[in-house]
């Protein structure tokens, strides 16, 4: 994980660090049209993150996501997995789906929200993510999460790991503590 210099210090102390689960929550679905128009005003066929505040195009065979804060993303078949729908019930209209919890651990930490940073994701193409960009809510700092491996029979973070930012606002209702 490729992290800002900024916040270099997470990676000292990972006493300081908490382990988490994905929690299942309500998404909505619909298959991806290069001719409808999603959320920018004028253009076909792309679709606006706020979160991560990129544009990325619909691809043919793909579906549009709208996440628990109004965010939306584009995944690919490969993804599907991930939500409680068989892929011949997906429509082009949007329509609610529930995510499905996995037994996968992950450690996170809060970075607060008066301290932009950056992490650079690599999961088949390299991405530089913004924590705590200006101009959107945080709910106190964003999380920096990455996957969590155990070693001496504790967990702690993989700093291997490619690692991602999750946004404070809508932290709690993607994860919940690990017990």
């Amino acid at each position: 994980m490729n992290i800002s210099e900024n916040i270099e210090f997470i990676k000292e102390n990972t006493d300081d660090w908490l382990f988490f689960r994905n929690r299942s929550y309500t998404a909505k679905i619909q298959r991806a049209d290069k001719e409808r128009e999603y959320n920018v005003p004028g253009k076909k066929g792309i679709v606006y993150n706020f979160f991560e505040d990129a544009y990325e195009p619909v691809t043919e065979d793909g579906f549009v996501i709208t996440g628990a804060a109004g965010e939306m993303w584009c995944v690919g078949r490969s993804a599907l997995p991930k939500y409680l729908i068989a892929e011949k019930n997906i429509t082009f209209e949007p329509q609610q789906v529930q995510t499905v919890e996995t037994d996968m651990i992950y450690a996170g930490i809060r970075i607060p929200e008066d301290k932009a940073f950056t992490v650079e994701t690599d999961y088949g193409e390299k991405v530089m993510l913004q924590g705590n960009r200006p101009g959107i809510s945080h709910g106190g700092g964003d999380w920096v999460l990455t996957a969590a491996v155990e070693e001496n029979g504790r967990l702690r973070p993989d700093f291997s790991d490619s690692g991602r930012i999750v946004n404070g606002t809508v932290f709690d209702i993607l994860y919940q503590p690990y017990e």
